[in-house]
């Protein structure tokens, strides 16, 4: 992990060394390109006519979609601020140090690939401004230029609305523009989650997902599907978790696996000596429509974070190369997962501003804004408290 994080840091350093010496031998500014140590910004007015023809397609029903993404926005805005209370109460009380929230970078996550992380990144991006941009235009407020920033590790892109006017717009615009962006993101996450329970086909079973070094299951091979314990036949996880689950320490089973058969002594279990253990992780494909729980959903999602997938070509026939599923899933994670993260009601996230725009129906602009201020520190303390688990792990 170390290595990793010290490999990371240099790549880093190189890159913005880079930048500095492009900059130099080449004039970015004349290029729309502002350049300070740690910051890469570029502007354009290329891609505005192509926002502006999408808004004018239905500006009614653009409208309408605000408004709607503005309701469930903030219902989201309260779910995840509860949320990160919750997981924060979690993190100091569990044996198990967890993260609440993770930093979604190659490297922190030794599972997650460079490419389809890129991929993701650069989709999540494009679908959040372009939903910004379109609600802009779609209730007549200006688009200055859009592009794309950097800021030490941190890379963006962006719709530049004229502030002054965004700003002394109804809160009921500001909310519609605010809350489009995030929504953009959930929606566009959920499309990929559909576009993979398309392509992937579901294998009947249970088979061998991972095992531990010095345990009886430490010889079974990868991947292999487990027919039988014993005289019992395993054909769904209940099926596996409930032989096991009276037998004890010392207690001999046969284990058959499309591959194998052996016969093994269960060991104590590192979290209960009274239960008998393989040292073995088992898996099977999940059925589609349990993705219609939201709960289930955003579990699945922290699941692939936390590298238990439950998207695995062991479990899955493929209709198209894995790379592509690959892909697909951590563009629906990334989209899903920052969506929703920016519904906190914390500046310069979209539901701090949505917060905002509500207060003010109450408050003075000025009152609105110091208490949204209060609110961001707030925030941020359980954000550092949320993720510092996770980095110490």
């Amino acid at each position: 992990m170390l290595n990793d994080v010290l490999f990371a840091i240099a790549m880093l350093v190189l890159f913005w060394d880079a930048i500095g010496l492009i900059n130099r031998w080449y004039g970015l500014k004349k290029h729309g390109f502002q350049i300070s140590p740690g910051l890469i910004m570029w502007r354009t007015k290329r891609g505005l006519n192509f926002i502006d023809r999408v808004a004018r397609i239905s500006k009614h029903g653009w409208r309408v979609y605000g408004t709607v993404a503005a309701a469930i926005g903030i219902f989201l805005m309260v779910f995840i601020f509860v949320n990160l209370i919750v997981n924060l109460v979690f993190v100091l009380t569990q044996p198990v140090k967890l993260p609440g929230i993770m930093l979604v970078y190659p490297g922190l996550i030794p599972w997650l690939p460079v490419v389809p992380w890129l991929v993701a990144v650069a989709s999540l991006l494009v679908v959040h401004e372009f939903s910004h941009g379109v609600l802009l235009r779609a209730q007549g407020l200006k688009t200055k230029s859009v592009g794309a920033f950097g800021v030490v590790v941190m890379f963006g892109a962006f719709v530049e609305p004229d502030e002054k006017e965004l700003m002394s717009a109804p809160s009921s615009k500001r909310l519609r523009v605010f809350a489009a962006g995030s929504m953009g993101n959930v929606i566009f996450g959920c499309i990929c989650l559909v576009a993979i329970l398309l392509l992937l086909v579901p294998k009947p079973g249970v088979y061998v997902y991972a095992v531990a070094e010095n345990y009886p299951a430490e010889n079974l091979t990868l991947g292999a599907r487990i027919y039988q314990l014993d005289n019992v036949h395993i054909n769904t996880l209940d099926d596996y978790y409930n032989f096991l689950e009276n037998k004890r320490p010392g207690d001999n089973i046969l284990v058959a696996t499309e591959n194998e058969t052996i016969y093994a002594t269960l060991v104590r279990h590192p979290e209960n000596e009274n239960r008998g253990a393989l040292g073995l992780w088992t898996t099977s494909a999940v059925s589609g429509w349990k993705f219609a729980n939201p709960l289930f959903t955003l579990g699945a999602a922290m699941s692939e974070l936390l590298g238990d997938s439950v998207f695995h070509p062991y479990v899955y026939g493929l209709r198209v190369p894995w790379a592509a599923i690959e892909i697909l899933k951590w563009m629906f994670v990334l989209n899903l997962g920052v969506g929703l993260f920016n519904m906190l009601p914390a500046v310069p996230l979209d539901g701090g501003y949505m917060m905002q725009a509500i207060l003010e129906r109450k408050f003075s602009k000025e009152k609105s804004k110091k208490a949204v201020r209060v609110l961001s520190y707030l925030v941020l303390v359980l954000i550092l408290m949320n993720i510092a688990p996770g980095l110490m792990r």
